[in-house]
């Protein structure tokens, strides 16, 4: 027999017809719980089901899809998909959503999700690392600005030098983000506030897209700031640099 039949927001089954028949006395399913069997169009009322057995009416030989279930990531049970509700990658039933947004509002990790990290975080972040950069260049470039102006008379060296100079004021800021982003996923100011840098699927960052990431913000930039200020309007808190990059900046641990 192969029958289906649904048990709030469970699909269980198959069943014979002995088993039917002793689901129907234990009275755990009546005419009005919903049945399917392979060669159904639809799911349909046990009683109209019996009904059209017996008149012996024809059914459609398209099949009808069994019930998408998902398992809840918080109480492990599960149900129909259409009525969980989806956080990033995991599903949650409707009775354990209150607590998962209650999670995520006290910061607590929950498997799963991530937790965006908001433009001030990230403004905080980027000031760290400016200062350490700050800190670095100014022992890069001290003694190269001496030696320049030392060779000013000579206009070939003090070329080269300001050629130097110039290259590595990008070279140093890509290879320190790429570096870190790419090995840890976080440059040391966004350590310190406890964020690090994602794919959109929680995945590891490569080096080379933490590359292309970096350069990607000259175009955040370049466009009065916007390009940052979008993290603060962005539903997954996102710049411009972001979407380019699909990367997503998240709170440490939170997935």
């Amino acid at each position: 027999m192969n029958l289906y039949y649904a048990d709030g927001a469970r699909q269980l089954g198959p069943i014979d017809k002995t088993e039917l028949q002793t689901l129907i006395k234990a009275k755990k399913i009546d005419s009005k719980t919903l049945v399917w069997q392979p060669g159904m169009t639809e799911w349909q009322a046990l009683g109209r089901f019996v009904r059209r057995k017996t008149q012996g009416a024809a059914q459609s030989v398209q099949p009808a899809p069994p019930v998408r279930q998902a398992l809840c990531s918080e109480c492990g049970q599960a149900f129909a998909e259409d009525d969980m509700i989806r956080f990033s990658d995991v599903w949650v039933c409707a009775g354990c959503k209150p607590i998962i947004v209650q999670k995520i509002k006290e910061g607590v990790t929950v498997s799963g999700v991530m937790t965006y990290a908001g433009f001030w975080l990230r403004l905080g972040a980027w000031f760290i690392d400016y200062i350490i950069l700050g800190i670095a260049s100014a022992i890069i470039y001290l003694p190269m600005t001496f030696m320049g102006v030392f060779s000013f008379d000579r206009p070939a060296v003090f070329v080269t030098f300001q050629l130097i100079t110039t290259i590595l004021n990008f070279i140093i800021p890509a290879a320190y983000e790429s570096w870190f982003v790419g090995k840890y996923a976080a440059t040391p100011g966004k350590m310190a506030c406890k964020i690090k840098v994602v794919m959109a699927d929680g995945g590891q960052v490569s080096f080379a897209r933490a590359i292309g990431r970096h350069f990607a913000k000259y175009i955040s930039g370049l466009i009065l700031g916007i390009g940052y200020i979008m993290a603060g309007f962005d539903d997954q808190k996102r710049a411009l640099h972001d979407r380019i990059c699909d990367t997503r900046v998240i709170k440490s641990g939170e997935i």
